[in-house]
C-alpha cells in the first residue's frame, strides 16, 4: 500500500524542521560571521578552538564525572533490585512495580528545593553528591527497563549454573546480566543522557565556579551580552559527541533484542 501524498509531505515538513537546527549547528560552528540566521559560511575553524581550552574542557569533564557517577548509581543498584523483583516472591510486588512507575513521572524540579536545603546544611553543594542525586532520581525507570530484561531470561540457564556449582553472585554476573545486556544497557544510556542534559539540577546543587557543568557554559554563552553564536554552535556540537560515542559503543548491547529462546539447547 502506497503512503498517501498528503502524509508524505507532512513527514517530509516535520522532518525539515528536525533537520534544520542540526543544520544551523554545523554550519554556524564554521561560520566566522555566525548570527542566528543560517548563510553561507565564511569557513573558520576558530570557533572550535575556542571551546576546546580551558574552562570549556574543564565544564566537559565535569559533565562527564557526574553522567559517570549517575550511571553507575543508578545501573548497579538496578541490576540487583531488578533480579529480586523479578525471581523473587516478594509480597506487593505488583503493587510495588507500579509505584516505582509512578515514581519516574516525578519531575526532579519539585525536588530541588528540599534537595537544596539539605545539601547546603550538610555541605554536600559540589559535583559527586549531585551525581549521586541525580543517579538516585533515574533508577526508578533503570530498575523497571532492567527487570522488563531479567524477565525474558529464561531460568534454565540459571539452574544450569547453579548445578555447576556457581554461587548466587556469580551466576548474576556471568548468566543474568549478559543475557539482560540490551535492557542494562537501555538504562545506562537513559542514565547517562539524564544526567549530561541536566541544567537545573546543577545550577542549583553545585555551587563551586570550577564544577560548571555543560550546559551551564552553554548558558553563559546565550546569556553574555554579546552572544557568541559560532561558539555556542562549536560547543553545541563537542557537547553531543559523548552521547553519541556511548550509544555507538553500546548498540551492539541492543542487536537481537530480548530475543533469549535459542540461549538453551540440550
Amino acid at each position: 500500500m502506497r503512503p498517501h501524498p498528503l502524509a508524505t509531505a507532512l513527514l517530509a515538513v516535520i522532518a525539515l524542521l528536525f533537520f534544520a537546527p542540526m543544520l544551523w549547528l554545523a554550519v554556524a560552528s564554521l561560520d566566522a560571521h555566525a548570527s542566528w540566521a543560517l548563510t553561507w559560511p565564511s569557513l573558520t575553524l576558530a570557533h572550535f578552538r575556542n571551546v576546546t581550552a580551558g574552562d570549556y574542557l574543564l565544564s566537559l569533564w565535569n559533565t562527564t564525572l557526574l553522567a559517570l557517577v549517575a550511571t553507575i548509581v543508578a545501573v548497579l543498584p538496578g541490576i540487583f533490585g531488578a533480579y529480586a523483583l523479578s525471581r523473587r516472591r516478594i509480597p506487593l510486588r505488583d503493587g510495588l512495580m507500579i509505584t516505582v512507575l509512578f515514581l519516574t513521572g516525578i519531575p526532579v524540579g519539585i525536588m530541588i528545593i528540599p534537595v537544596f536545603q539539605i545539601f547546603a546544611a550538610c555541605g554536600w553543594l559540589s559535583l559527586l553528591p549531585t551525581g549521586i542525586f541525580l543517579g538516585a532520581n533515574s533508577l526508578p525507570f533503570a530498575l523497571w527497563l532492567i527487570k522488563t530484561a531479567m524477565d525474558a531470561v529464561p531460568r534454565e540457564m540459571e539452574e544450569a549454573a547453579l548445578m555447576e556449582r556457581a554461587s548466587l553472585l556469580q551466576t548474576i554476573i556471568h548468566v543474568v546480566v549478559p543475557a539482560s545486556l540490551p535492557g542494562i544497557a537501555s538504562a545506562a544510556i537513559f542514565s547517562f543522557i539524564n544526567a549530561w542534559g541536566s541544567f537545573i539540577v546543577p545550577l542549583v546543587l553545585v555551587s563551586d565556579p570550577d564544577q560548571q557543568t555543560g550546559p551551564l557554559t552553554i548558558y553563559g554563552l546565550i546569556a553574555a551580552a554579546n552572544v557568541r553564536y559560532g561558539d555556542i554552535a562549536a560547543f553545541s556540537i563537542i557537547y553531543s559527541l559523548p552521547v553519541v560515542i556511548l550509544y555507538l559503543l553500546l548498540a551492539r548491547s541492543f542487536s537481537g533484542g530480548f530475543l533469549m529462546g535459542g540461549a538453551v539447547k540440550g
